[in-house]
């Protein structure tokens, strides 16, 4: 049987042990907690103007065709989806997610949703509107949407960012 003594010092390093081990695992766990907060802002508006002839991309020839393009250091130097609303009409809407900022991808089938892979929202590309959350998150609101005129005469399309 263990002295009295002895007995002290095994609960104390057992209690000491417990101690060391709950401040590390509670310095981890708020580092995971803060990787998976929303700390993006969307790319401040430049008001530069950018001209595309879509003529020269296949995939908008139709309504409802989409397609990814950067335009250099515009939308924080991510891609946009340019997307073909209507004959005339064009909706641009930035590829940088609401949650934490990753690059959305394209829909895996036509009409299918845009998705981010980071953490799985889903938005429309009619409207940019968040129609699924991200996981384990709240609503972060829509994609960023740029202003665009479409001539059809000349076939371009004039992007503001």
């Amino acid at each position: 049987m263990a002295s009295p003594c002895n007995y002290r010092r095994r609960e104390f390093l057992l209690d000491a042990a417990a101690s060391i081990g709950a401040i590390l695992s509670s310095s981890a766990l708020a580092s995971l907690l803060a990787s998976c907060e929303s700390d993006t802002t969307k790319p401040s508006t430049t008001g530069q103007t950018v001209q595309f002839d879509v003529s020269t991309e296949p995939a908008l020839v139709n309504v409802g065709g989409i397609i990814k393009r950067t335009f250099g250091n515009n939308n924080g130097g991510m891609p946009v989806f340019i997307i073909r609303t209507a004959q005339a009409s064009f909706l641009v809407l930035s590829s940088r997610c609401t949650h934490q900022g990753c690059e959305v991808g394209l829909p895996q089938q036509a009409g299918g949703r845009l998705v981010c892979p980071c953490h799985l929202s889903e938005y429309d590309p009619q409207t940019g509107a968040q129609t699924k959350l991200p996981s384990g998150s709240g609503p972060t609101g829509p994609l960023q949407r740029f202003s665009a005129t479409f001539d059809p005469q000349t076939n371009i399309l004039t992007i503001t960012f």
